[in-house]
């Protein structure tokens, strides 16, 4: 069973939106939940208890979109406006593809060790005060081009349709809290350092789901050095 309804866009362009209905699959039950962080520098980063996990590295992307972005100011120099929503379709048809690329992945990776998926609630979270002035402006371009919540989206009907369970947890100090034991520590780009001088890869850090107070908490055995960067995943 599903629908059809016929829609016109501003633009005069006439789409056709189908819904369909399927049976799908109860939530399995778990041994456990992979954590899961997205960002520039990784896409994303699917953390194991008691191992490293997957890293699928932003490096590529970054580069692509700067590609884009210089070539965006060249147009509008130019005033080739129409060239220029090409360049931004275009860009978003990558994007898209690789968020199916990796969200596929994603649950593969948690189906593999029969675990359900946590990703941080990114609903709310703004730019920090505290960001060097060129990475506060580099964001500020690319911010509508983040495709964090495309990720979770196909994500989550990807693992539904299987049985993966999907949830969300607050994302409020993730980045900066170590995932041993919850307690703030200090980011510097790449690197975490807690308070008793351990490091670790930040966004490895910031991928383990943990439970405390009002947030997951769940303690890990094997930490990867503040330089594990050789299992990054490119696509």
């Amino acid at each position: 069973m599903g629908s059809l309804k016929i829609s016109k866009s501003r633009k005069g362009i006439w789409y056709a939106l189908i819904s369909v209905s399927m049976d799908v699959p109860e939530p399995e039950l778990v041994n456990g939940w992979i954590g899961v962080d997205r960002g520039q520098n990784n896409i994303a980063v699917a953390a194991l208890p008691h191992s490293f996990g997957k890293f699928w590295s932003g490096k590529q992307v970054k580069s692509l979109r700067r590609k884009f972005q210089l070539l965006r100011r060249q147009l509008q120099e130019a005033k080739k406006l129409k060239k220029i929503k090409d360049i931004e379709r275009r860009e978003r048809r990558i994007m898209t593809h690789i968020n199916h690329v990796i969200s596929k992945q994603l649950v593969q990776f948690a189906q593999d060790y029969n675990m359900g998926l946590r990703f941080e609630d990114l609903s709310g979270i703004r730019q920090s005060s505290k960001q060097r002035q060129k990475t506060k402006s580099d964001a500020s371009k690319n911010r509508d081009h983040w495709a964090f919540y495309q990720l979770e989206l196909f994500t989550r009907y990807k693992a539904i349709k299987v049985g993966v369970p999907v949830e969300s947890v607050p994302a409020a100090y993730t980045s900066k809290s170590d995932h041993r034991h919850g307690v703030i520590g200090k980011r510097v780009k790449h690197t975490f350092t807690g308070v008793d001088g351990y490091t670790c890869n930040a966004d490895w850090n910031a991928s383990h789901p943990y439970w405390s107070m009002a947030w997951f908490f769940m303690s890990f055995e094997s930490m990867p050095p503040a330089g594990f960067a050789n299992r990054k995943l490119y696509l």
